[in-house]
């Protein structure tokens, strides 16, 4: 009898010891046992067929969740969610997250979450925006008084968002975006990536200007390359699509070349056009020409764009930028001269290729 009156006293011991663990705080998404590292799963053609939603505000009430929906229902596999940290101009040595603009984590969970729902890959991409620039400043050009302070703010930044990342299921972090000033200094994004390994099992890119994919020294630490796709494709006005197919057979023989140097899939990780007159000539500058729609020639771009790359093997997949983030904001394409192409003859072209049958995994031999 007296065995038995002690059994049940160590049961209810451990039950209580269980249930006491259970609320201890302090493993919410940002604060998380590092999981151990499983070898990456390599990238498939075509595997990522995404839009990107900017998340430009931390209210509770902006309706992201309908967004993610209305991409999802595009056909599109992938959301790209873009995040932001802020610092104050391009000499400024402090990172930070102002919760007026950039969700909470929470919050940043729960639409992680309605994507996966939705049977959205989730790729998140932290960017580094200039809360007060200064003239034609942009975080391209950023140039802080003293580097090992900044580097520091953001190891903190990009680590955050692994730990909430690697918490909520995001299957590709970016590491960064179009730090063009920063790209040579070769140990401190090793460095800062092998810190993001040790808490972050799933795969890694870095999204390049267009411009200045070359530049990198550690392609070789991540899974992905990542660029954007803003080239000059034609001069002037009203440019025939067979000349924007004949730019980016040019371009795309120059970047296949470089990417055998590197061995990595590559992920255009922005592929937008202004819904304007001037898209061809200067995609990276929506304010070029913002009175002046011309949503046949956004259309002509993106057509262009797929069918030059669309079953390209090394490529890993493509994310349009972008979509659009407030109930206030127009998808006429005669008023909206935003890159978003909702409602456009463009969304028509991005559709078509997105319902394409993406290739089949290669069996393991």
């Amino acid at each position: 009898m007296y065995r038995n009156v002690i059994i049940l006293i160590l049961f209810a011991f451990v039950v209580l010891a269980v249930v006491w663990l259970g609320h201890l705080p302090g493993k919410g998404p940002t604060d998380i046992a590092p999981a151990a590292l499983q070898p990456v799963r390599p990238s498939q053609e075509g595997e990522f067929r995404g839009i990107c939603l900017q998340l430009h505000g931390g209210a509770s009430d902006i309706p992201y969740e309908k967004f993610i929906t209305e991409i999802a229902r595009t056909g599109a596999n992938t959301l790209c969610l873009v995040v932001h940290g802020y610092q104050e101009n391009t000499n400024s040595t402090s990172i930070f997250i102002d919760t007026r603009k950039t969700p909470n984590d929470q919050r940043l969970g729960e639409l992680i979450n309605h994507a996966h729902k939705k049977r959205l890959r989730v790729i998140l991409m932290p960017v580094v925006l200039l809360a007060k620039r200064r003239g034609n400043e942009w975080r391209g050009k950023i140039k802080p008084d003293d580097w090992n302070k900044w580097w520091e703010d953001y190891n903190h930044f990009i680590l955050h968002y692994a730990r909430l990342g690697q918490a909520s299921g995001v299957e590709v972090l970016s590491v960064g975006s179009e730090l063009i000033s920063t790209e040579t200094q070769t140990d401190r994004w090793k460095g800062l990536i092998a810190a993001v390994r040790k808490i972050y099992t799933g795969r890694l890119t870095y999204s390049a200007n267009w411009d200045h994919y070359e530049v990198p020294q550690f392609w070789g630490e991540l899974d992905i390359v990542g660029m954007t796709s803003y080239f000059t494709l034609a001069e002037g006005e009203n440019p025939a699509i067979e000349d924007l197919q004949a730019t980016w057979a040019r371009i795309k023989r120059n970047i296949l070349k470089w990417q055998k140097t590197v061995n990595r899939p590559i992920l255009f990780t922005e592929v937008g056009w202004p819904n304007q007159v001037t898209a061809a000539e200067f995609p990276w500058n929506y304010y070029a020409s913002p009175a002046k729609p011309d949503p046949l020639l956004q259309a002509n771009c993106f057509e262009a764009f797929f069918a030059t790359w669309i079953n390209e093997k090394p490529v890993a997949g493509f994310l349009v930028w972008e979509w659009r983030n407030s109930l206030y904001q127009t998808t006429s394409p005669q008023k909206d001269t935003s890159y978003c192409p909702a409602d456009k003859p463009a969304m028509k072209v991005i559709r078509k290729y997105f319902q394409m049958p993406t290739p089949k995994p290669k069996a393991e031999s």
